[in-house]
């Protein structure tokens, strides 16, 4: 049975959520995932989570705004 009146405290809220890495504008709330070939995904589950995290926003966020530029 769910709790019928649950009390989220501010300190509960402030460890919720923290960007990794440098972030320049404010984040999105909905998350964009996709799936990927097994052998990068099993590169990528190599490395450190805080270096795969920066790099895979970095360029999608490159590649999505140079996409936009050039077309104009």
């Amino acid at each position: 049975m769910p709790n019928p009146r649950p009390i989220q405290t501010e300190e509960f809220k402030r460890k919720r959520f923290h960007a990794v890495g440098e972030v320049d504008n404010k984040l999105s709330k909905k998350v964009t995932g996709v799936k990927l070939p097994q052998d990068v995904t099993e590169i990528l589950d190599s490395w450190p989570q805080e270096e795969r995290i920066v790099f895979l926003r970095s360029l999608i966020t490159n590649a999505v705004r140079e996409k936009v530029k050039q077309a104009g």
